[in-house]
């Protein structure tokens, strides 16, 4: 055996051996755990390192994605497979980092409205309803400075 392929051999033997530690707690737990335990070793993959390069400062203190996107979120991918889609979104990562794990049905949330900007400054973790009485404010004063009728 070549010192290559014990090498590969040693990796998929690490590989099997995470891989049925996986399951065993998956077996173990509820979905809610799963979903949980899944966020984690998501997150466990990223540090600022590798968002930096990425990420243009402007003078107004936005933070403006330049890697990849997914509609209008940037989108940082853990892992490369041929053809894979997928990834988590910048700025649930940049918020993760900055402000700690979101609470339950929590997204992050931009303050200054900016599309694609990841400021750990400008991202709070919100929800559903605050966010829906935040866009009827706007469509409000839409209204009132006459964009909208």
């Amino acid at each position: 055996m070549t010192p290559e392929e014990k090498l590969e051999h040693k990796r998929a033997i690490a590989r099997e051996k995470a891989a049925r530690a996986h399951r065993r707690r998956m077996d173990s737990t509820t979905k809610a755990e799963r979903r949980q335990i899944a966020q984690e070793n998501d997150t466990r993959l990223f540090d600022w390192g590798r968002l930096l390069p990425h990420i243009e400062r402007r003078p107004d203190g936005c933070w403006l994605w330049r890697g990849s996107f997914s509609l209008v979120f940037g989108v940082l991918r853990p892992w490369v497979k041929a053809g894979a889609l997928g990834g988590m979104r910048a700025d649930y990562i940049v918020c993760c980092l900055h402000r700690g794990r979101p609470p339950p049905r929590c997204f992050p949330s931009r303050t200054c409205e900016t599309v694609g900007c990841v400021s750990p400054d400008h991202l709070v973790w919100s929800n559903m309803a605050v966010e829906t009485a935040k866009a009827r404010v706007r469509h409000e004063q839409e209204k009132l400075v006459g964009r909208i009728e």
